[in-house]
């Protein structure tokens, strides 16, 4: 018990900690609330990042909350999701390369009753991290300005979710969880040699948000199936603007805290299918949000509705060992393709990405360690897009144990 506390706690830092450790500088993330993660940091991310129509068996799935219906009755799961990341930038004029390291998601599981599944955890939901420069010129005169802006931040998801099972069939789950997180802008301004001024923006936005999601398993012949699907209404999130303008030795020139607004975040839906036939599981998914509902806009960018496919292969045959018949190591290859809600000039971002990995069971199947790939590319090299081609790992740690069940009995 005192090992799982410490691993609890150790799991939990560790999510924070990774707020220090960003260091992509994509510019599409300099839009509302940064580049929002549709997909769940779980062990099916080798498969394109399924998971609306896949249980949370040997893996916590939070894509669908219904999914925490199949979890083993009397079983404890621990998990901790971390991975990292190397993209290349490139336009009509540079070509630059970065890197980053993060812990994505920390999540703590378990079955007390049969047929129904609890799960709580906190999971990043989107990354805010850029750098761009240029020249600005002072409204009504031909002076021009070397002007650099710089972002960083991001949203968490806290989240408590349960899932119940129904007469074997039909799952049924719901989430609830607080976006919490902070989007900080500065940019700053070179009037002259060691002279000039920055503009400081900081907000901070929350709100709770709740999903729901189902499950229905049939089979037809020897083939086994699970259709998902989950809906996730939209929300205003409460916004807290600080606005400050300063000289560059600090000296605060001047300051406007609290100013509180609201942003609009578009209700999300999803659906899927998934396929089992003996060693064999195949599945399909799709992730839409309705951004035209809130009118995002600005200069030279609109928002349009978003959607994401997901494809997903895997093989794993199980083994006997002498604690029983367990699973054996699964290998899985994947497609992702996303059309991104951001059309900018006139063209919408798209990106595409191939995964691959292998998931290795311990000796006595409690235990699961989950390794992916993902290579791809988003947007394109074309003038005021910027083309990133990136690679990914990422590897999810998910240890299960059985839960204390009663005292010895006695006739």
């Amino acid at each position: 018990m005192c090992r799982t506390v410490i691993l609890t706690v150790f799991m939990v830092a560790s999510v924070f900690d990774a707020q220090a450790q960003s260091g992509t500088n994509s510019v599409y993330s300099a839009y509302g609330i940064g580049d929002v993660q549709l997909r769940d940091y779980n062990g099916y991310s080798a498969m394109g990042g399924l998971g609306v129509a896949l249980p949370s068996v040997t893996t916590l799935n939070d894509l669908n909350p219904a999914s925490y219906g199949s979890m083993p009755f009397s079983r404890m799961r621990l998990e901790l999701s971390f991975g990292g990341k190397s993209v290349r930038y490139s336009s009509g004029t540079q070509n630059i390369a970065a890197g980053d390291f993060t812990v994505q998601k920390a999540a703590m599981g378990f079955s007390l009753f049969r047929n129904w599944g609890t799960a709580f955890g906190i999971r990043r939901y989107s990354n805010v991290e850029y750098l761009t420069s240029g020249n600005r010129y002072l409204q009504g005169t031909s002076a021009k300005l070397t002007s650099t802006i710089e972002g960083n931040g991001g949203l968490y998801e806290y989240y408590l979710a349960n899932g119940l099972t129904i007469k074997k069939h039909l799952s049924l789950g719901v989430s609830i969880g607080l976006l919490s997180g902070s989007v900080n802008r500065k940019e700053s301004f070179l009037t002259a040699v060691d002279e000039g001024i920055t503009v400081d923006k900081n907000s901070h936005y929350s709100n709770a948000i709740v999903r729901t999601g189902a499950q229905y398993k049939f089979t037809t012949g020897g083939l086994r199936w699970i259709a998902g699907a989950t809906w996730q209404p939209g929300v205003s999130l409460q916004k807290l603007e600080d606005n400050v303008i300063a000289d560059l030795a600090g000296n605060t020139l001047v300051e406007e805290n609290a100013r509180s607004t609201q942003f609009e975040y578009p209700s999300t839906w999803s659906a899927g299918l998934t396929m089992q036939r003996s060693y064999w599981k195949f599945g399909m998914d799709y992730i839409t949000q309705n951004w035209n509902k809130v009118n995002y806009q600005g200069a030279n960018f609109r928002t349009t509705t978003s959607g994401n496919i997901a494809a997903g292969v895997s093989y794993s045959k199980p083994r006997k060992t002498l604690f029983g018949t367990i699973d054996g190591p699964s290998y899985s290859f994947g497609f992702n393709r996303d059309l991104s809600y951001l059309v900018i000039d006139g063209q919408q971002v798209r990106s595409w990405a191939f995964t691959g990995g292998v998931s290795l069971p311990s000796a006595t199947g409690f235990y699961h360690y989950h390794f992916a790939l993902k290579a791809g590319q988003r947007g394109t090299n074309f003038y005021p897009l910027v083309k990133e081609n990136f690679f990914e790992f990422n590897c999810n740690i998910s240890l299960a144990s059985i839960l204390y069940r009663g005292g010895r009995k006695y006739d």
